[in-house]
């Protein structure tokens, strides 16, 4: 088994409401993130999947929230754009796009800024 991991980064604004603290202002970050897969088998070139394509991957899922108030958006809507469920908003997409019988998605991992950092992984993975 293989696992490779790309990472990518974007900046976006949030605020955390029903929080009491700072975080309830809008504020902003830049965001790193970690996709990791896991692959069975290497194609003929050696490779279980080429790194251009998973990184394409995840920057077209980030792109999204780039330069953006997470909470406008509609994924969004009704609760907090925490770094928890950013993860797991990025997980989603990312498994839609690259599962396959070779490669699955393993973990996406969010950096809020330099020092904080959650990853989900659904219970069936690892």
């Amino acid at each position: 088994m293989f696992e490779l991991t790309v990472d990518t980064h974007f900046d976006a604004a949030h605020c955390l409401e029903g929080y009491k603290g700072e975080c309830s202002r809008v504020h902003g970050h830049t965001w790193t993130v970690w996709a990791t897969v896991e692959a069975a088998a290497l194609d003929d070139l050696g490779m279980s999947i080429d790194f251009k394509l998973l990184k394409a991957a995840l920057k077209r899922i980030v792109d999204r929230y780039d330069h953006l108030v997470l909470n406008d958006l509609d994924e969004f809507s009704g609760i907090n754009p925490t770094a928890e469920l950013i993860a797991k908003s990025i997980y989603d997409s990312l498994a839609d796009d690259l599962d396959s019988e070779n490669v699955t998605v393993l973990s996406v991992t969010v950096g809020e800024g330099d020092r904080n950092r959650v990853a989900y992984r659904p219970d069936n993975r690892r």
